[in-house]
């Protein structure tokens, strides 16, 4: 009860700074949502964002993770919030994009060996980024123990929980049960 207390709270905030449309969008995946996320303003607010790191860090409170992971300079950031708020405090590691896949330097390939790493981004869409990053930790020796997102747009079924902050706010939907689609509103396309 608190914590859906302060969710909506979180949510209204971010409506009040302006950073949720509503309307019928649709994205690369196919999914569909009633409101749209502007995440890049979103994690550019430092109280908005630090707000977000600390809710999927408390998400995540007893999964025991060792280290966080982000595959996007896009969620750097709140995968840095979400370290910062892992109690005790979690480092953060990159990995290097190298022609389509992902690697790690030497130190960040010691640092995964044997640990267990929760992935971080700001929105899984296709999930494609998601589960090469999943691959390239287990392969270095971590073990992946979920990944967390603002919204997990993609319909995958992940070997792994992924948590979606803001997916029962965003209203997302398949196209076959969105009551926008069967009510004939029109659709813009969002280019993520």
């Amino acid at each position: 009860m608190v914590q859906t207390e302060r969710m909506h709270g979180l949510m209204r905030e971010v409506d009040e700074a302006g950073f949720l449309s509503e309307g019928h969008f649709a994205f690369r995946s196919g999914k569909h949502a009633l409101k749209l996320l502007d995440r890049d303003q979103l994690l550019v607010d430092t109280q908005l964002a630090s707000k977000m790191g600390y809710a999927i860090a408390k998400h995540f409170f007893l999964s025991r993770i060792d280290i966080v992971a982000a595959p996007s300079v896009w969620g750097a950031g709140l995968a840095q919030w979400v370290g910062f708020f892992l109690d005790p405090r979690r480092p953060v590691i990159y990995p290097i994009p190298d022609n389509g896949h992902y690697t790690f330097t030497e130190s960040s390939k010691a640092m995964i060996d044997g640990k267990r790493v929760l992935v971080i981004d700001n929105l899984i869409l296709s999930g494609k980024t998601a589960q090469e990053l999943v691959q390239t930790i287990t392969a270095n020796g971590g073990t992946p123990i979920a990944i967390g997102a603002l919204a997990d747009l993609s319909g995958i079924d992940f070997p792994i929980t992924v948590y979606g902050l803001l997916n029962d706010y965003l209203d997302i939907h398949s196209p076959e049960t969105c009551p926008a689609c069967e009510a004939g509103s029109p659709v813009t396309e969002v280019g993520y």
